[in-house]
């Protein structure tokens, strides 16, 4: 272990970060190439679903870093990181609310796509498709294809700003989410994370896969 270094971001968390970074892929993949197997992007859709529920839960009881009262900031300390540039261990204020939109949109993308369908019901149909008006169906799979052109927006800025960022300011962010660590500093909210237990994570994710699965089934009788 280097001493010259902290720890940033607990297991959990970066395994949640390049879950949901594969997730979205793979939804765009199984979208455009996968029109004979469409139970592919209906699971990729739950485990989206799965991943954010997991996320909000983890966000109260996960690592220092990864709990929403680190990162999730009133305006006016927004407008105080804008002004200074102090470096924050976890996401700053402002990352931390485009961390905030992109798991908003990943969940409004995969809830309506329980609600989708394709025009004629031939090839894809969301579980919850039949529960609604054929007008509903239609207005969700219209909002399924706009939530992930903004999605795709906002990813291409969050990576842009963490390269910018990254290279203005020597930080090493991206190599911080793929190791968990970065340099001894004095940061403005934490010197160091305290990272969440893989027992307690592993708990989530029951919950988790347990609150989105089992009312769909109820409901629809059905997953495929």
């Amino acid at each position: 272990m280097n001493e010259a270094s902290v720890v940033a971001w607990d297991g959990p968390t970066r395994v949640f970060k390049w879950a949901l970074v594969f997730v979205v892929l793979d939804g765009w993949i199984s979208n455009t190439y996968g029109g004979a197997y469409p139970a592919w992007h209906k699971l990729n859709g739950y485990t989206a679903l799965v991943l954010i529920v997991f996320r909000i839960l983890w966000g109260f009881v996960g690592g220092s870093t990864a709990r929403f009262g680190s990162f999730v900031a009133m305006p006016g300390k927004v407008l105080a990181y804008i002004a200074d540039k102090k470096k924050f261990l976890g996401h700053n204020p402002l990352g931390g609310w485009m961390v905030v939109a992109l798991l908003a949109l990943v969940f409004a993308m995969a809830i309506s796509g329980l609600f989708s369908a394709d025009e004629d019901r031939l090839i894809i149909e969301g579980p919850l498709a039949k529960t609604v008006a054929d007008a509903t169906v239609d207005t969700a799979a219209l909002w399924h294809r706009r939530i992930f052109t903004a999605i795709e927006v906002f990813v291409a800025v969050h990576v842009a700003a963490n390269v910018i960022y990254a290279l203005t300011s020597r930080e090493p962010l991206i190599q911080a989410m793929i190791t968990g660590r970065k340099p001894a500093d004095t940061y403005a909210d934490m010197p160091s994370a305290e990272p969440g237990p893989w027992g307690r994570a592993f708990a989530c994710l029951l919950v988790a896969v347990f609150v989105v699965l089992a009312p769909i089934y109820v409901i629809a009788g059905r997953l495929l």
